[in-house]
């Protein structure tokens, strides 16, 4: 069954595969999202928290592409804007996925994230994504108990290798990563191009050996190398802004006072800022409250006015927040509404 998702309308298509196939079923689903918030919140496991603020200006495009096979579930995500991702996996669920064709660099928990380099997600510690514009992402999800499965070693306990990927890089780049990265791709291909091998047991044996073989070379033989990262005492400024900011959320904030907060000048500010996102503290700090001001607009009671979730949020002149917004995201504030209301 291949479920199409368009804006939580859900379309089913029965690709005549399904018969004959028990035991060795799979799960696909193709989500398209015009929403960056829906696109957040696709993904086929409960508890990942994610939120996305987008950071660059114009209408927003993206997709979740995912493949529940027996043995682990493939993923791929693409987007189309400067995205800050923020999010921590669920309990007993790992993450690794590479990165395609990258025109800029993105960054993974302050570590620059290159084309073919691998992203290990766990749910020890949050995770922090500043994705580039024509993001294409690549991933597996998986749990200790299905790796120590399929190694076909019975001396080997899960909890073991469960400390091992918690102590691993979070940003790997090695020749392993980019072997990974061609599997996962093949993959995807070949569910596109050719979906009912999928459903065949030997042929889903033989991709969840080559998955975790190249999953434990990338992260257990140690000849995988962090990749380059950004300045520490930048990183930890950048997060400082934002816990500052994610405790103060609808507070009208400036620069002096987070500069104030955080303790520093407003030239290593902005320096920091510039490095983590690429852009200026203005920029960053003005699309932050925009994306908060949508969400609480596309949450909140239909008899509760724009202009009253705008004060909250700390935009005092209409018609420039009209602007702003629809700079960033292609829409006005009532477009939104009317759009969530007729959803």
């Amino acid at each position: 069954m291949l479920n199409i998702v368009f804006w939580g309308q859900e379309r089913h298509m029965n690709s005549g595969l399904e018969a004959g196939v028990s035991g060795n079923a799979i799960r696909c689903s193709v989500i398209q999202n015009i929403d960056v918030d829906m696109q957040a919140s696709a993904l086929g496991y409960e508890g990942w928290g994610q939120r996305y603020d987008q950071l660059s200006a114009g209408r927003f495009q993206g997709s979740i592409h995912e493949i529940k096979l027996p043995a682990f579930t493939l993923m791929r995500e693409t987007s189309n804007r400067v995205l800050l991702q923020k999010g921590c996996t669920p309990r007993g669920i790992f993450a690794i996925g590479t990165v395609m064709g990258l025109a800029e660099h993105g960054y993974h928990c302050g570590e620059i994230m290159r084309p073919r380099s691998a992203a290990l997600l766990d749910p020890s510690t949050e995770f922090e994504i500043r994705t580039p514009e024509r993001f294409d992402l690549v991933a597996a999800v998986f749990s200790p108990e299905d790796l120590c499965a399929n190694l076909g070693d019975p001396g080997v306990d899960y909890r073991e290798l469960e400390n091992e990927l918690l102590n691993s890089s979070k940003t790997i780049e090695s020749d392993c990563t980019a072997a990974l990265a061609d599997f996962l791709l093949r993959a995807f291909e070949t569910s596109q191009e050719s979906p009912e091998r999928l459903f065949i047991a030997s042929n889903q044996k033989q991709l969840a050996e080559e998955f975790y073989g190249l999953l434990t070379e990338t992260i257990g033989t140690g000849q995988a190398n962090q990749a380059r990262g950004l300045c520490p005492n930048r990183e930890r400024i950048v997060r400082r802004v934002r816990s500052f900011l994610d405790a103060n959320p609808e507070s009208a904030l400036s620069i002096t006072d987070i500069c104030d907060e955080v303790g520093v000048t407003r030239r290593t500010l902005q320096n920091a800022i510039q490095e983590v996102f690429g852009i200026s503290p203005q920029h960053y700090l003005k699309a932050i409250r925009l994306n908060g001001f949508r969400r609480a607009l596309k949450a909140c009671s239909p008899a509760v006015s724009i202009g009253d979730v705008a004060a909250r949020w700390g935009f005092w002149h209409l018609s420039q927040l009209a602007q702003d917004y629809r700079r960033l995201f292609g829409e006005l504030p009532s477009e939104t509404r009317l759009r969530c209301l007729n959803a």
